[in-house]
This record gives structure tokens, sequence and C-alpha cells, in this order.
């Protein structure tokens, strides 16, 4: 360091102050994606970010084999609303190529005031040509936890990231629905991540007693765990919780614990699998620094870095087809008069109650109007009727409230009476 400053041609290029910084990051590149040094306006921003609020346009990326990849964006903001989509590869922004832009650079360019326009280049996989998306930048003001009743007692709760009030906000929802909660969907798909302590009060939220999640860091022989406590707990109703491959860091946590606790039937699509903590350490020239600082278990002691959490029941997502695609694999029902059908059920096959003059039908027992799980789901609004995976999820669910009801409610009844040779018979009630 001392030739440069003395003795390199240029000497504006060789501050000293410049060149501690581009030795630490030259270091901190080689450690692992998620410990980086961030200029100050960066980490002005990411301390914000977990308060719910940020400016920008909405995206979550990751570092891959020098590549910036969306990890997911953020419900409501511009990304989410044009269409960027987890996996997307950043390839250029504003024009300028990423490979000639250092990643911590390029999440700091993607910055900016309000009002402003960002234009991103992504490639995506199964695309042949990349996509170009214009962003218009703003105050990113996001709710972390959103839901809705799905039909008969069966909740459904989206928690998009953890921040400061994600705990709080998911306790209330849940309260106001306390009265009438048969089972609940809790979505973590494409939620990045967050803090760890809200991870740990969503838990806490649904399990009694035990580990909630264990950490390890740099002296192996000290694990810290969080563990669960009984009040304010929510049990006797089942939690289908859904995960991709957007579904990260303390989502993956979330998930970890209830899979192993078996509160919860995981299902989706395997996880990011991102098992790591990291800190923030504030510089004194107002730049910090994200470290590693240790790995985290779920409470069977399974470390999911770089693997994630393998779901319970597989569901890959299926984007609803168009109309177009639907047409060509829809039977045909020829000389028959069909009745107008409603808008959005083109991909839809043609069924007896399409025909033109057909008999209406009569229940016998309000039974089994009660059981019509697709006249419930045609209720939802659009976005959710169409996702798959939700509607299996809630599927899963109305069945195991159907076998709940045919069990008797007292289980010792299942089982034969012993009665002692040494004793007659006692009378019931005696």
């Amino acid at each position: 360091m001392y030739y440069l400053e003395s003795m390199y041609v240029d000497e504006a290029k060789v501050k000293p102050e410049d060149m501690v910084q581009y030795a630490l990051r030259g270091i901190i590149e080689k450690l692992d994606p998620h410990t980086v040094l961030m200029p100050k306006k960066a980490f002005e921003q990411l301390t914000i970010d977990t308060q719910g609020k940020f400016g920008g346009v909405g995206i979550i990326v990751s570092q891959e084999n020098n590549k910036l990849v969306v990890v997911s964006p953020i419900e409501d903001t511009p990304a989410f609303t044009a269409g960027v989509k987890s996996g997307d590869e950043i390839i250029a922004i504003d024009g300028k190529v990423l490979a000639k832009m250092k990643n911590s650079d390029a999440v700091d360019f993607m910055r900016g005031e309000p009002g402003s326009v960002l234009k991103l280049t992504v490639k995506r996989e199964g695309t042949p040509d990349p996509i170009d998306f214009e962003l218009t930048r703003e105050i990113i003001k996001v709710k972390s936890v959103r839901g809705d009743t799905l039909a008969s007692g069966i909740q459904y709760a989206r928690i998009s990231s953890f921040q400061e009030n994600t705990g709080e906000e998911l306790s209330e929802f849940l309260k106001t629905r306390k009265a009438d909660l048969r089972g609940l969907v809790l979505d973590l798909r494409d939620n990045p991540g967050g803090l760890l302590d809200q991870a740990v009060r969503v838990c806490d939220l649904f399990i009694e007693s035990g580990v909630i999640v264990s950490t390890v860091g740099r002296d192996r022989s000290r694990i810290e765990r969080e563990f669960a406590t009984k009040r304010g707990t929510y049990t006797g109703f089942p939690i289908v919780l859904l995960v991709n491959g957007g579904s990260a860091s303390a989502s993956e946590i979330v998930a970890g614990a209830l899979q192993d606790h078996e509160r919860a039937l995981v299902m989706g699509t395997t996880t990011f699998g991102k098992g790591s903590v990291q800190t923030l350490v504030s510089l004194p020239d107002g730049s910090g620094l994200k470290l590693t600082v240790a790995r985290y278990y779920t409470p069977k002691d399974r470390s999911i870095q770089a693997k994630g959490i393998a779901p319970d029941i597989v569901i890959p997502f299926k984007p609803k087809a168009s109309a177009g695609a639907a047409a060509a694999v829809t039977p045909k029902v020829a000389a028959v008069k069909t009745t107008k059908r409603q808008e959005g059920d083109e991909d839809e096959p043609r069924k007896e109650s399409d025909l033109e003059g057909h008999i209406t039908s009569e229940d016998l027992s309000d039974l089994a109007k009660d059981t019509n799980i697709l006249s419930a789901i045609k209720k939802w609004p659009e976005p959710l009727r169409d996702d798959n995976q939700l509607v299996t999820a809630y599927t899963y669910l109305m069945s195991w409230s159907r076998f709940q009801q045919q069990r008797p409610s007292n289980t010792d009844k299942l089982a034969p009476k012993v009665i002692p040779e040494s004793k007659p018979p006692q009378p019931e009630g005696t």
C-alpha cells in the first residue's frame, strides 16, 4: 500500500480511504455471498428495510456464481406489479451491462429518488430473449401479513417478509378469527426472510414448548437456543405451510420448526437453503458490514444450508393455462347447444351444466351443499382461486376436518374397557 500511495502514476486513484475500501471488498467477496461491505447509503437503506418501508423498486436479490439473481419481488411494489419473478437473472441496469459492474454497486445503483425510472433487463429461464422492465421507484411500505377467510373456518395468511411487527401482525390476524378457526394456510412462498426474532415469534404462536431454532457461531461449543412458550399459543387446528424456492432464511426457520414439531404439513417445493445468520456492524465512516456470524439449525438439529427444507407434500406451482392452450385440449360437444359460459371459464372442460336446457339438481340434504369444495373456491378472489398450491392446501385442510368429525370426541371410547376379575362389574355413574 505504501508503494501505491507514493509511486503510482495517477495519484487520484490511490487515495488511502478508497484503497482500504477496495481491499476490504476484495477480502469479503471471497467469504460467502451474504457477507458484504455496504456503502453508507446502502447501509442506511438496509436498516430502513427492516422497519417495513424503503425507497426503491421492491426486489430482493442474491449473488450466485457472480450473477445477481432475484430471490423474490416484494408484493405490491413496482417490480412485483411489472412481473419480475423469482429466479430472474439481472443482466443490465439502465442499459449498463452487469458483467462490468460489481454486484454491490449494482444493488446500490437500483436505489434512487422516488419518481425516478429504473430500466431493468433480466434473463429468464425458458425465455430465449432478455426481458426489459421500466420501473418507477417509490417509497415502498410493506405490510408483512395479509390474510383472508377461504371458507368453512379455513383461514389464509401470507407473510411477505419478516420485519419489526410481523409477529404482532399475525397474532392480531389470528385473534380476529379465533372464534371460527378450523384450519390455517400459512403462505411463505417467495418470502426472502428478515428478522430472526420475528421468525421465532411466529413459531411461538403455534408451538407450545420445545426448541424453535438453534444457532451455532464460531465457537461450536456454544449453542444458543430459542424456546417456545405456551402462553398465547394457537392450537387445536391443522396448518398447511406453503413454501417454494423463493422461501429463504427466516422463512426456512419457520418451516423447519413447524415441520420438526409436526405442527404443520409443509407443502410446495424445496426452499432456497439459506441456513446462516447475519449481523449488521456500523463502521465509523457511516458504511456498514453485513457479516455472517452463525449457522442455524431446526429443532431436530438439521442444517438446511445449501439444501433447503424439503416439503412433506411436493406440489409444483402450475400457472393458469391460457385460453388458446386450453382450447386445444378441451373436448368438443358436437351438435349440442351450450349456455353462455362465465368469463374466465374458457380453460375449463365443458360439463353437463353448460348444456342448454339441462335439468337442475336437487340435493337430498344440506350435507351435499356443505361439502361442495369447488363452489367455495370459485368465491375466492381471482388471484387466490387460480393458485393450484393454495387450492391443494385448502382441500387437504377440508379433508382433515371431515376425518376429525368422524372421530369420537373421547378417544378413550376406542379402547376396550378392562374390568378387574376380583371385583364385580360396577354400573356406570357409581
